[in-house]
Order: C-alpha cells, then sequence, then structure tokens
C-alpha cells in the first residue's frame, strides 16, 4: 500500500468541508505547555475548572500511541452589523449550526477514510473542543497560523475567525516543515487590545477569561456579572470586538459555506425572541446559543435591554482606521 501523501489529507479535507488542514507531530512544545500552566496558576480560567485538566498537553493520555495530529480549519466570517438599543448582537461564530455538531460528522468520515486508506483500525481520535486539548498551539505547528496578541489563531488567508478541529493518529504521517510561526508576528499593533470593553487581554497573548464578555455571555448560566454588564456595547451571546478590529480581518470573504450561513437564529435577538425561547427550549437545540441556555439568554437580555445603549466609538473608530 502506498503511503499517504500530504496532498491526500489535503484534499479529503476539502472534500469533507474544511478550508485549510495541516499536520504536526503529536506534541505540544513545552513553551507552550508552560504559558498554559502559568495562565492556570494565575486563575484567568475563571470558573471553567475543566481548563485545569492537564492532559491537555499530552495528546498521548487522549489517545495511546499518537504519533501525528492533523489540524482541520474552518472559516466562518460573519456581516460585521451595528448596535441597536432593541436588538442583541449574537457573535459571529454562533449565528448558524454549532460548529460541533459540523465537526463531528466531518470527523468521522474522515477518520473512516484515513482507517480504509491505512487498512487500519482504531487508529485516530477526534476532537473539536469537546476533548481537552490545546489546538491552538498545535495549529501552529500544522503551518495554519500564529499567535495574535487576542491569543487567537491568525490563519494567513481567513484571519481570526477561524474554528478548529481535529485528529490524533497513531500513523506517521507527512509533517508541515515550514518556517517557525510560533514567533510573534503583530509587530506593534495593540488594536485588540485597545478595544476590548473590559480590557480582558490583560498582555498582548494573555487573556482573563473572567473578564471577558464572551465569558459572561456564554459560559455563565446566571446574572450577567455588573462590571461586565456596563462594558458590554450591545452584545446579548458572546464578543468579535477584538476580532473585528483586528487589520488580519480585513480582506477575508464572508462565509460561503451552508453550515456557516444557513439554519440559525442571525445576527441579533430581541427580547421576544428569548420569551420564545424560554417557552419553546428546544428551539435552542443544534445552536451555539444553547451553551447559555434560554434561561442564561433571558439574563443577558434583562442586563442589556434595561440600560441606555451607547455607541462604542472605539469599535467604529478601528474599522475607520483600516
Amino acid at each position: 500500500m502506498k503511503p499517504i501523501t500530504l496532498d491526500e489529507l489535503k484534499e479529503k479535507a476539502f472534500e469533507f468541508g474544511w478550508d485549510d488542514m495541516g499536520s504536526c507531530k503529536a506534541e505540544i512544545p513545552a513553551s507552550d505547555i508552560s504559558f498554559y500552566l502559568s495562565w492556570i496558576k494565575h486563575a484567568f480560567h475563571g470558573e471553567l475548572h475543566y481548563m485545569e485538566k492537564e492532559m491537555r498537553c499530552y495528546p498521548q493520555e487522549i489517545l495511546p500511541g499518537a504519533k501525528t495530529a492533523i489540524i482541520f480549519l474552518s472559516h466562518y466570517k460573519q456581516e460585521h452589523v451595528p448596535f441597536f438599543k432593541n436588538k442583541g448582537v449574537v457573535a459571529s461564530y454562533a449565528r448558524h449550526r454549532d460548529y460541533h455538531n459540523v465537526h463531528r460528522k466531518r470527523l468521522k468520515r474522515y477518520i473512516r477514510w484515513l482507517e480504509e486508506r491505512s487498512g487500519q483500525e482504531g487508529i485516530a481520535r477526534g476532537f473539536s473542543d469537546s476533548k481537552p486539548v490545546l489546538e491552538k498551539a498545535l495549529a501552529v505547528q500544522a503551518g495554519l497560523g500564529w499567535m495574535g496578541k487576542n491569543s487567537l489563531l491568525i490563519h494567513r488567508k481567513f484571519g481570526t475567525f477561524t474554528l478548529l478541529s481535529g485528529i490524533f493518529t497513531t500513523l506517521e504521517l507527512p509533517i508541515y516543515l515550514g518556517p517557525d510561526l510560533r514567533k510573534p508576528k503583530c509587530g506593534t499593533c495593540t488594536r485588540c487590545l485597545d478595544a476590548c470593553p473590559t480590557k480582558a487581554i490583560v498582555a498582548p497573548y494573555t487573556v482573563n477569561a473572567s473578564k471577558c464578555l464572551s465569558y459572561h455571555l456564554i459560559e455563565s448560566k446566571g446574572p450577567v456579572a455588573k462590571e461586565a454588564s456596563e462594558k458590554n456595547p450591545g452584545y446579548i451571546f458572546g464578543c468579535d470586538i477584538c476580532q473585528d478590529v483586528c487589520p488580519h480581518n480585513v480582506r477575508p470573504p464572508l462565509a460561503s459555506h451552508p453550515d456557516f450561513t444557513e439554519n440559525g437564529v442571525g445576527a441579533y435577538l430581541t427580547e421576544s425572541d428569548i420569551d420564545q425561547f424560554i417557552k419553546e427550549p428546544e428551539r435552542l437545540y443544534g445552536t451555539p446559543l444553547n451553551r447559555r441556555g434560554a434561561s442564561g439568554l433571558k439574563h443577558s437580555a434583562q442586563a442589556l435591554f434595561s440600560r441606555p445603549l451607547e455607541s462604542p466609538p472605539s469599535e467604529d473608530k478601528a474599522h475607520e482606521e483600516f
């Protein structure tokens, strides 16, 4: 049987719906492990205690004998929309289908193909946020981009509006051998740090999640903390501000794949929309908003719509500067 080539791996990735793919050794660099452990030590993960699992740093604990990591990238950029007094903005990634479900189906197909192509079974395991993996560290090694100062992966073509998933396999496959993308590449730009309304980006490449609007509007199930609510420019689920101001997100086109353009809640939610979710919570199933749930969205609505909405000059200015 002929060896599997990198071109074959990429061809299948594109066929199954991903926008890019890279591969690397199934190892997390020591520098990334050290940074991660320091981030946890400083409690920047807030109440996200599942982030404390150190197995994230060791792929072989997820798949014994793992030799190669195949990392996939999906582009999901949506239209940038303004804020309105009686509408809450939904973060771009959450406006359509839950990407976990999208990726899970693609990963199953890819693993099935990999097993058939190699003639071996039980040689791979997939992940897409559902397993403790440092995906971004692997994505950098796999040549998919570099880390931005907002702690997000910056892809050379698609910017930061991307979602990662991947596969660990016991097969030894071709890996990325390009330039070292771990070196800082944002230069002197600080737009993401300057624009963050809650100053959650406490230093370049370092985010205090417990201050982040997305943390309060996605992960929390209860009322929105006062300090976050007061600085929220108009989001009801998630936040895109540090991405909207990034120069690397100016040129990428909007997403075109049906998984990220169809069957969703759209860019805005009103109080009446959320009241409907309270009555019919099943309407949230299959969408990222189910993470917060109907009652959580109600808390977000109460915090957002009970105060005057002020326009966020920092975000508008950032767009004008481009």
